[in-house]
This record gives structure tokens, C-alpha cells and sequence, in this order.
């Protein structure tokens, strides 16, 4: 069985020990601390603080994934469903589907995941001032049992036209939970910053802040390590590197091609460099439905500015030299075109430099040599 796990929340042997981190999400979680963890994307945020609740054992998690949230109605639904989720085991969720009645709330069973599913109403529209009744709902939980709420990809709520009145309804609550640590994680800077570190945001400094970052790679090569050996596999130091350069770090891509690598190989091998191209061909058979889709949505300004981002990097796209790579004149124009990649969710900015948000969707083009 592959040993290594990515695009999902992981725990126990699966998590790569962050002890640092673990002992201060631990910390702040048992004084009732509110939390912002920033991070890349893929950097294992939402493992860390599953991982960190595993190990407290009492606390039960209201978990509200925010990607994507399209407006306040959607904002509303999704903590409620959370809310139920989290009582359905006990007789307090048929009294919170009562006070829910206006929805008709129904609950049933996926047919695929065997998981309880739930679902309301589509054509009763809530407004932000809904917000005030459900977090509420979230208080009366806490007086029963311990319990986190966890609001993933909280910057997303700035999608909202309303986004201002439902930040202040959020706070004018959550402030008067002193005992329910709330923990918003994000992946986009900038925009966890505006709600979290801007003097006019009703959520300026409201929560401790713990960053995200790459793993202690002398521990995440320890780890690989230890779940290629499972299968009897060993790996060298250059092969790991290389694993590092393309996957620039991320603990999830780094899996996911440690993952490629360990189904075209077999027990008792010696991995060298040579199985890297392998690897990664089979990442791109995977994946080419989504890349060429993402080609399909560019204008040819914007593919010159990928393609040469993949060649030469992000840390200076206005030089001379970015500019005679990709054959636009007008740095106005490169410029336009980064910001709508950007926009795409192509790209991302981090410390001044552009980013690929897929590493390897980079490494395609450069394959492909487009």
C-alpha cells in the first residue's frame, strides 16, 4: 500500500511531527485562544489542527471549510451545517433541526461515502444578520462539551458583497465566547491580513498568530525516508533534493511526488535520479485534463508571461530580461497579465515574488515546451 498521503487531512503516523507548532496550537487551544494560522497552500494547516485536537482527545470540532463561499446565504449554511455535524451523534441535533424548521433541514446518508449529509432548503435566502441566531446555537453546544470552531480558508469571506457586515456580526459573537477557541486558517496573506491586522477591521488583532511554513527538512527527510522503507525502497540525499527543488518545498507536492515515485517502483529498489522524469510523466497523465483546461482560459500575453516565469522565475517579471523572454513590450501589459493570473488562481504572490500555485503544472509547460 503507498505510504505517502497528500490532498487530504492526515494524522498520527501520517503526520510529519511539527512539535514546535503542535505544543503551540496545543497551548492556545486549552486556554481558549482564538488562532490565525497562515500558510502556503498545501503547507498542512488543516492537518496540524486535526492533529493538534487528536492529541487534546476532549474537544469536539465545529469545522466550517469557507472556500470559495459565494455570499452570506452560503456563509450561513455552511456553519450550520457544521453546527449539525457536530451534534448529529446526540438528541440535541433534533432540536436544533426544530429551530431550523424554516429550512426544512432533511438528513440523509451518501450513498458513496456512507457519511450523514445535510441539507436545506435552497429557496430560503439568508442575510447576515442570521449570523448573530447561529453562532448563538454555537454557545449552546459549548455549555454541553468542549469544543473548537475551525474556519478554514477564512479570507475567502471577503468574497462576500457583504463581507464587512458579516465580519462585524462574527465578532460582535465570537468576542463574548471566552471559552470556545475560534481558529481561522487562511492560505492568502495578504487578505488574512486585511482582516486580521487592519485597524478598521472589526477582527484587528483578535486572534495569535502561528505561521505555516515548509517542514524542518532534516525531520521530513527523515520521514520520507522512513515510509520508503517500508517497502523496502531507499532513497539518496541528490534524489531527495530534486524532490524539494520541483516541489519548491510544499509538504503536499513534495508527497504527491514522492507518491508517483513509489508506484513505478519496486520492493527492495534503489531510487536514483533517472525515476524522477518517470515520476513526474505519470503526475502529468494525471493531471493534463486540468492543465489544458487552464491553457484554455488564457490569452497568449498570459501563457508568454507562464511560460516565462516557469524558465527564468517570478522575482523580477518587469526586467529587461523577463520582458525580451516573453516578447511583450509594455511592461503594463505584463503586469495586467499577472494580475489576472493571479486572479485565476494561477499564480500567487509571496514575499515579492510570483508563484506557481501547482509546481507542477511549471514543470508541464516546461515539458511541453510551449
Amino acid at each position: 500500500m503507498n505510504p505517502f498521503k497528500y490532498g487530504q487531512i492526515v494524522n498520527e503516523k501520517d503526520f510529519c511531527p511539527r512539535p514546535n507548532l503542535l505544543k503551540n496550537v496545543e497551548g492556545f487551544i486549552k486556554s481558549a485562544q482564538n488562532i490565525l494560522i497562515q500558510g502556503e497552500r498545501r503547507t498542512g494547516k488543516t492537518s496540524l489542527i486535526f492533529e493538534a485536537l487528536r492529541r487534546l482527545k476532549k474537544h469536539h470540532v465545529v469545522y466550517v471549510d469557507l472556500l470559495e463561499v459565494k455570499n452570506s446565504d452560503d456563509l450561513c449554511k455552511r456553519i450550520i451545517k457544521a453546527v449539525i455535524s457536530t451534534e448529529r451523534q446526540s438528541g440535541v441535533a433534533e432540536k436544533l433541526f426544530k429551530s431550523l424548521s424554516r429550512l426544512r433541514p432533511t438528513l440523509s446518508i451518501d450513498p458513496i461515502t456512507g457519511q450523514p449529509s445535510i441539507s436545506l432548503d435552497a429557496s430560503v435566502k439568508l442575510q447576515p444578520d442570521s449570523i448573530e441566531s447561529i453562532l448563538d446555537m454555537i454557545g449552546a453546544i459549548d455549555k454541553r462539551k468542549a469544543i473548537v470552531v475551525v474556519f478554514d480558508e477564512f479570507q475567502d469571506i471577503l468574497n462576500l458583497k457583504d463581507s464587512k457586515e458579516a465580519l462585524a456580526l462574527l465578532r460582535s459573537k465570537i468576542q463574548f465566547h471566552s471559552k470556545i477557541p475560534y481558529i481561522f486558517a487562511g492560505s492568502i496573506r495578504n487578505k488574512m491580513d486585511d482582516i486580521f491586522n487592519h485597524p478598521d477591521s472589526s477582527f484587528f488583532k483578535s486572534a495569535i498568530s502561528i505561521n505555516v511554513g515548509p517542514i524542518d527538512r532534516e525531520q521530513f527527510i527523515a520521514f520520507l525516508k522512513s515510509k520508503f522503507s517500508l517497502g523496502k525502497r531507499s532513497i539518496n540525499q541528490p534524489v531527495l533534493d530534486l524532490i524539494f527543488e520541483i516541489a519548491e518545498n510544499i509538504p503536499g507536492d513534495i508527497q504527491q511526488l514522492c507518491s508517483a515515485i513509489w508506484e513505478i517502483t519496486s520492493y527492495q529498489e534503489i531510487i536514483d535520479e533517472s525515476i524522477i522524469p518517470k515520476a513526474l510523466k505519470l503526475i502529468y497523465a494525471r493531471e493534463f485534463k486540468g492543465y489544458e483546461a487552464i491553457l484554455v482560459q488564457l490569452t497568449a500575453n498570459q501563457l508568454n508571461c507562464l511560460v516565462g516565469l516557469a524558465k527564468i522565475g517570478g522575482k523580477a517579471p518587469l526586467s529587461s530580461k523577463f520582458v525580451k523572454e516573453v516578447g511583450i513590450e509594455l511592461p503594463a501589459t505584463i503586469k495586467k497579465a499577472l494580475i489576472r493570473l493571479i486572479q485565476l488562481k494561477i499564480l500567487y504572490r509571496y514575499q515579492g515574488e510570483y508563484k506557481f500555485v501547482n509546481p507542477f503544472f511549471k514543470s508541464w509547460l516546461l515539458f511541453k515546451n510551449l
